[in-house]
């Protein structure tokens, strides 16, 4: 097929790029490995579960050390990487973190490391298996399907999966009940039908479900089975964490950092560093829709929680008339909308997915843009307020790409946060950028797009 020629202008986007070109540079000591969660998977507590939206320990040591900081702010802090690995350098961390899943392994982590008992630990361990080797269990504490898991498991693992709550229904010690929590939920995939892939889950036919693509597992592992490996493998941890991340416990802050920003302290973090959702169209809760449900997650406080999460999804309503109520007499969200309404980059690209709406896959992508941008021009300038003079945001993210229109991300929230007192040092690109998906090279033709981490230095005046 013929690449489709390009008929937008691009005008307004070609003079951004020429005000930060100075700044954007091949970054030779970053890695697609560095900069994502397989840096992670050798990484003692880290690797107990594979949380996949993120970046590496690695990556956040290479940024903190050698600098004076003293305090750090992960405001999208996902597992806790980044809260975690500060706190091992003698730090005081932050990570808020709305997705329940990442709070969960951030929380195990800090209490395996502070206070739990290997001993313990290992006897709640062993109660457990032998819970799953009885044959009674409750019917009532059978996994809580919502529509998107139905036929995950199985017969027997559900029987299994019923022995396990009720085991875990009657664990006292807070920090025995998140990390036994853990190990529970760190193998739901790998004893299920189904598969991450993407933002979707892809299926097994022996799931019964008519769907495709179509994902051939091999034989699948008892709950038992998977279990005692997981446990094994944090039981090795256990004194490795202790002597790593013991006594120097991050807070862990539960909910949205469009919200959970305007409680901090002004100028009460030297370092920032995060990876925001991309403005990709993944949704989070499906992709974790097996974790959540294990959680309590029904179907209602799953499309709750959607509606929550930063807009990176085509379903994400627009949350301005929300945050004006919410953030009552503060200028800051008209500060925000005027930001991301008067960005000529951004208005540009919006303005010709608007002109081809009729032709997208799915036109609320130019929602989609638009609440992303705005709801990040609120978090930026937050965090100008967050970070005293001389201090510095790193931000790991992604451009991307929709009906072969560009988005730089990069350089319009950069734009942002010279609005918002910062100025952006570099933009430290990756030796080879991502590419669009198939659909799209298959129209307008490959183009690679930048993968970025940002460096922002708070303004001395």
């Amino acid at each position: 097929m013929t690449p489709i020629a390009a008929t937008s202008t691009t005008e307004a986007r070609d003079s951004l790029y020429r005000r930060f070109a100075d700044r954007i540079h091949a970054n030779q000591s970053l890695s697609r490995k560095l900069v994502s969660y397989q840096g992670n998977k050798a990484v003692p507590g880290l690797r107990w579960l594979k949380y996949k939206e993120g970046f590496s320990a690695d990556l956040v040591e290479s940024l903190l050390v050698g600098t004076d900081a003293q305090t750090l702010l992960d405001p999208f802090s996902g597992s806790g990487t980044a809260p975690l690995t500060a706190g091992s350098l003698g730090m005081d961390a932050t990570g808020i973190e709305l997705m329940p899943i990442g709070n969960l392994l951030a929380g195990a982590i800090s209490a395996a490391s502070n206070g739990l008992k290997r001993q313990d630990f290992l006897e709640a361990a062993d109660g457990l298996l032998e819970a799953l080797a009885g044959e009674d269990y409750n019917p009532d504490l059978m996994f809580p399907h919502v529509p998107i898991t139905e036929h995950a498991f199985p017969d027997q693992t559900e029987r299994d999966l019923a022995k396990a709550r009720e085991f875990m229904a009657g664990v006292a010690d807070h920090s025995l009940r998140s990390v036994l929590t853990l190990a529970c939920v760190s193998i739901l995939e790998e004893i299920s039908y189904t598969r991450k892939d993407g933002q979707f889950l892809r299926w097994d036919p022996q799931s019964g479900r008519d769907v495709k693509p179509k994902l051939h597992k091999a034989s699948l592992p008892t709950l038992g089975e998977a279990l005692s490996r997981r446990i094994g493998e944090m039981a090795d941890d256990l004194a490795v964490l202790k002597d790593k991340y013991g006594g120097t416990a991050p807070e862990f802050i539960e909910g949205s950092s469009l919200y959970e920003l305007q409680r901090l302290p002004d100028n009460g973090f030297d370092v920032v560093v995060t990876s925001p959702p991309y403005a990709n169209r993944y949704d989070y809760t499906r992709i974790y829709a097996l974790e959540l449900a294990y959680m309590g997650y029904d179907a209602a406080r799953l499309k709750e929680l959607r509606q929550v999460l930063l807009s990176a999804t085509v379903e994400n309503r627009s949350k301005r008339e929300q945050l004006q109520r919410d953030y009552g007499q503060t200028a800051k969200v008209s500060q925000a909308l005027e930001m991301a309404d008067g960005q000529t980059a951004l208005q540009e690209a919006l303005g010709v997915l608007n002109r081809e709406a009729k032709n997208l896959s799915n036109r609320n992508v130019i929602d989609l843009v638009e609440n992303y941008f705005t709801e990040m021009a609120l978090v930026v300038i937050e965090l100008g307020r967050l970070v005293p003079p001389g201090g510095h945001v790193y931000m790991v993210n992604d451009n991307v790409r929709y009906h072969g229109e560009e988005v730089p991300v990069d350089l319009i929230l950069s734009d942002f946060a010279e609005q918002s007192g910062f100025r952006c040092e570099s933009i430290w690109t990756l030796n080879r950028g991502k590419g669009n998906s198939s659909q799209q090279m298959g129209r307008f033709g490959r183009k690679e797009l930048r993968k970025c981490v940002y460096h922002w230095r708070k303004s001395d005046g």
